[in-house]
């Protein structure tokens, strides 16, 4: 791997790309159009991490992408031609442009060259284009001294950058988790003025903010930005968010602990309304009712435990933090035992055997 202190001398780096990409920048050379590798494909690489994914950008107009792709037998399909985005075998390939109007999707586009696109990008450490011919870094922001000095910093007015798309305000939030650093004076002055994240869809923040708990280097000191810029109320609106936060990097049991504060039915129909996932709000809402728990409620909870897809981990994890450990963990691997045969023996019938064996689950937990 090269080291940063050479490759901020020498704005030099070898991809490790796929042999898809070489192919295609072969192609587009050939056709006198050029092809960059831009994004967090380049951050990642120069922070030492292996790239997953490669967003590609280009000179060439979308239907000079198509018609690219085709000569090399590569399938291209439109997800936002309007907007300069083709997908050719699976990457996405983006022609540099201009955006007008704000939001993630904007009105129109005006076409332009790689200066005039690096302006529209969020962040200068994500704002760094790789020359696959060269095999050197293309750098028009500063993003490489800011990756040096691990600070986050909007490229150009981070007032108009947020103003584009408010969700870039938890985005740099996150990257100040990720690498590890700061924020430029002059980003976390405009996001202390407007930390707002109104126009925002659910689904989105609650996307950005999984993301974040899942790629902080410190979770625990992600969280305290989100604290200290007042967001909660706009990730968890009507919702109380505990502040004393954790270092786990488990993100189910790190939203049961910011909403344990809540009873577990106001959590589970609050979380409902912010799009979380059927299977993420059972998960989190019994972590929550493992700390509500009663013994008279045994039966109900280890009933519900087989809906969720919570892992021993997750308990133990869940049971450290939240303050009710050695009950959670007797609850956890307590096992159901009491069947309607036996009630039946007993001579209950109807309503009373489902009764009869919430007792006796209760009388047996409290037992042990």
């Amino acid at each position: 791997m090269i080291r940063l202190s050479t490759l901020l001398a020498e704005s030099k780096l070898k991809l490790n790309l796929p042999v898809d990409i070489k192919q295609l920048h072969k192609l587009f050379k050939k056709n006198g159009k050029q092809l960059f590798v831009v994004g967090g494909a380049v951050r990642d690489a120069i922070l030492g991490k292996t790239p997953k994914d490669f967003d590609l950008t280009t000179d060439a107009k979308p239907e000079e992408v198509e018609a690219i792709a085709k000569q090399g037998g590569y399938k291209s399909v439109d997800v936002g031609k309007q907007f300069g985005v083709v997908v050719v075998n699976g990457h996405e390939i983006a022609t540099f442009r201009k955006d007008i109007g704000k939001g993630r999707r904007p009105d129109a586009v005006d076409y332009t060259d790689i200066k005039g696109d690096v302006k529209r990008r969020d962040l200068t450490i994500n704002a760094l284009f790789y020359d696959l011919g060269r095999e050197e870094i293309v750098d028009l922001v500063g993003g490489l001294e800011d990756i040096k000095k691990k600070k986050v910093r909007t490229v150009g007015n981070p007032k108009q950058r947020f103003d584009e798309d408010p969700l870039r305000k938890m985005r740099a939030v996150r990257f100040a988790g990720s690498v590890g650093g700061k924020m430029s004076k002059s980003t976390w002055d405009a996001l202390r003025q407007n930390p707002s994240l109104k126009g925002i869809s659910s689904e989105r923040i609650r996307d950005e903010f999984i993301k974040g708990i899942l790629k902080a280097g410190l979770v625990a000191g992600y969280l305290k930005m989100i604290t200290k810029l007042g967001m909660w109320k706009d990730i968890f609106p009507g919702l109380k968010v505990n502040t004393k936060h954790i270092k786990e990097k488990d993100y189910k049991v790190q939203i049961a602990n910011l909403l344990k504060g809540n009873h577990s039915s106001t959590v589970y129909m609050k979380l409902k309304q912010l799009s979380y996932t059927n299977q993420e709000v059972k998960d989190i809402v019994h972590l929550i009712k493992l700390k509500e728990f009663s013994p008279k409620n045994i039966y109900q909870i280890k009933v519900e435990q087989k809906l969720t897809k919570l892992k021993d981990k997750q308990i133990k994890m869940w049971a450290k933090v939240s303050g009710k450990g050695s009950t959670i963990l007797k609850v956890w691997k307590f096992k159901l035992s009491v069947d309607a045969k036996e009630a039946i023996s007993q001579g209950y019938k109807g309503k009373q055997i489902g009764d009869y064996i919430k007792q006796r689950e209760t009388e047996l937990f409290n037992s042990k």
